[in-house]
C-alpha cells in the first residue's frame, strides 16, 4: 500500500515538473511581442549594416562587411549630427532641471488651496511632441511669430530675427521648444521629492541657524539627489530619441544645424533611401543609448538599495 502511494507520488511530481511555470505563461506574451517589436528589428539593422543597399538600387546590393562603419567614422555630417545631438541633449536636461527644481520650490510654498496650479503646470507634458512642434513653429516664425514681438517691444532687438532660418538661432528654437514640453516632468518628480523630506530635518536646520540658501545646499539637495541623477539619465535617453519637435519645426535644417543622430537616419534612410548606411548609423545611436539605459538602471538599482 506504501509503495502504490509513493509510485503515484512519483508519478505526479513528475507530470507537475513537466508543466510550463505559471509566471513564464503569463510573461510569454509580453516577450513575444518584445521580440517581434525590438530583437527582430535590431537583428535585420545589424545586418543590414554590413550591406550596401540602396532602396533605389535593389539590383546592387552587395555585401561590404564594415565599410559603412569605416565610411561613418570618417563623415563629417555623422559627428556634426552627433555634436548637435549632445548640445540638444546637454543644454535641455540641464536648463529643464534648473527651471524645474527652481518651479518645485515655489510650488512648495504655495498654500493647499491653490494646489490645482500644479496640475496647470503638467499641461506642457502631455501635449503631444508634434504640437509642440507646430505651436513653436508659429511662435518663431519671422512675420507673425509672438516671440520676435516681445523680443522687440523689451528692446531686445530691432528687427524680426529669422529663429528657424538661420543656423545659429534654429537650435535655440528647437532647445526651448523642448525644455518647455519637458520641464513638467522635473516639476512633478521634485514636487514629489521635496513632499518627502522629513519635517523635522528642516526645523532642526533651521534652529540650527541655517538660512535659506544653506537649509537649499545642506537638506534639500542631498533628499533630491537620487531624483536629480535618475530623472536626468532618463530625459537624456528621451532627449536622444527626440525626433518630432525637431522635424516638425525646422526638418533638422537650416542645412544641418539642427540635425540630431535620429534624424540624420531619418534623412538616410528615407530621404536618400540609403538603408544600409543608415543602419550602421542606426546601430552606433542604438549603443550610445544602451550604455545610457544601463546607467540609468544601475543608479535606479542603487536608489531602491538606500
Amino acid at each position: 500500500m506504501v509503495n502504490k502511494f509513493v509510485r503515484k507520488s512519483k508519478e505526479e511530481g513528475k507530470r507537475g515538473s513537466s508543466r510550463l511555470p505559471l509566471h513564464f505563461i503569463l510573461v510569454f506574451p509580453s516577450i513575444l511581442v518584445l521580440a517581434l517589436v525590438i530583437l527582430y528589428p535590431l537583428v535585420s539593422s545589424s545586418l543590414l549594416s554590413l550591406f550596401h543597399y540602396e532602396l533605389t538600387k535593389p539590383d546592387e546590393i552587395k555585401f561590404t562587411f564594415l565599410r559603412n562603419y569605416n565610411t561613418m567614422f570618417h563623415d563629417e555630417t555623422f559627428w556634426l549630427a552627433f555634436k548637435n545631438t549632445l548640445i540638444f541633449t546637454i543644454i535641455s536636461v540641464c536648463v529643464s532641471l534648473v527651471i524645474g527644481l527652481i518651479g518645485a520650490i515655489a510650488i512648495d510654498q504655495l498654500p493647499e488651496r491653490m494646489s490645482g496650479l500644479r496640475g496647470l503646470m503638467l499641461v506642457p507634458w502631455i501635449i503631444p511632441g508634434v504640437i509642440v512642434g507646430f505651436l513653436f513653429m508659429l511662435i518663431f516664425d519671422v512675420e507673425v511669430g509672438v516671440a520676435n514681438v516681445i523680443l522687440k517691444n523689451a528692446g531686445l532687438i530691432k528687427t524680426f530675427l529669422p529663429w528657424l532660418m538661420d543656423e545659429d538661432l534654429a537650435m535655440i528654437a528647437v532647445i526651448v521648444a523642448n525644455c518647455w514640453n519637458q520641464i513638467p516632468f522635473y516639476l512633478l518628480m521634485f514636487t514629489a521629492g521635496l513632499k518627502a523630506i522629513p519635517v523635522d530635518v528642516k526645523e532642526a536646520a533651521i534652529v540650527e541657524g541655517a538660512n535659506r540658501w544653506q537649509e537649499f545646499r545642506y537638506v534639500t539637495i542631498p533628499y533630491l539627489r537620487g531624483i536629480i541623477v535618475i530623472t536626468s539619465l532618463l530625459m537624456v535617453i528621451r532627449n536622444f530619441n527626440n525626433f518630432p519637435i525637431i522635424y516638425t519645426m525646422t526638418g533638422g535644417g537650416p542645412v544641418y544645424s539642427t540635425t540630431t543622430l535620429v534624424i540624420y537616419i531619418y534623412r538616410l534612410a528615407f530621404e536618400q533611401f540609403n538603408l544600409g548606411y543608415a543602419s550602421a548609423v542606426g546601430i552606433i545611436w542604438c549603443l550610445v543609448l544602451l550604455l545610457v539605459s544601463m546607467l540609468y538602471v544601475k543608479m535606479l538599482y542603487q536608489q531602491q538599495r538606500v
